[in-house]
């Protein structure tokens, strides 16, 4: 009758593949909760300006607008396949259609129109792209030639809504952000001209006689166009 063989070896090894197969897993695991870690999104809430004059009361400015363009990346390729120009809008970085500058001389002035290049789809119901239209007397110069020493003030006469078509219109012109005190400079870089914006408008929600104050900042690079 030979000798019974121990079966304590093979228990071992099983039980150390198996402790393998179970540390694989839980590696796995802990891989998986690390991926959907790093794949969530990240949005980030526009910070808001809330000071306006004494005698009107402050209120957070966050235009539906402006809060979802957080959600549009501005990658590289989309700038290649199209030309576009950005404004920060309380904080945010927007993206807009090409700027465009168009002047003409009236008398001893220049006058200057700055707007964004904006594609046929404009004048659809259903456009739900962002513009600005701004008309400029500039009374320091007189020649095209002299841009780059023109400045721009404006200053609205009451913080009420104006029926102005100037300012920054958002989502298909759902919104309009007014320009209440506003400076606009120029520079040159070769051939083509920097407009740069800076200053407060102001955002008047649907049915709203208060309203949002909102810092812009911006520069705008155009060739400047003779009317």
């Amino acid at each position: 009758m030979g000798r019974r063989k121990s079966r304590l070896p093979k228990l071992i090894a099983i039980a150390i593949v198996g402790l393998g197969v179970w540390g694989a897993l839980g590696t796995n695991r802990g891989c998986d909760r690390s991926a959907a870690r790093s794949n969530k999104a990240i949005v980030l809430n526009p910070t808001t300006r809330t000071t306006p004059p004494a005698t009107r009361p402050a209120v957070e400015v966050t235009p539906a607008a402006v809060a979802s363009a957080t959600s549009k990346p501005l990658a590289a390729t989309r700038a290649a396949e199209k030309r576009v120009s950005h404004m920060t809008i309380n904080n945010v970085l927007v993206e807009f259609p090409d700027a465009k500058l168009l002047v003409r001389k009236e008398g001893d002035k220049l006058s200057a129109c700055l707007v964004s290049n904006d594609p046929p789809e404009v004048l659809s119901p259903n456009y739900q792209g962002n513009r600005y239209y701004f008309e400029m007397t500039l009374d320091a110069v007189d020649d095209i030639k002299n841009l780059a020493d023109a400045e721009f003030r404006y200053k609205a006469p009451t913080a009420e809504t104006q029926d102005t078509p100037n300012g920054i219109f958002l989502d298909g012109d759902r919104q309009h952000l007014e320009p209440y005190d506003i400076q606009v400079t120029f520079d040159k870089d070769g051939d083509r001209v920097i407009a740069d914006i800076r200053g407060q408008f102001i955002y008047f929600p649907k049915a709203s006689a208060v309203g949002q104050w909102v810092p812009v900042a911006a520069r705008l690079v155009a060739r400047a166009e003779a009317k």
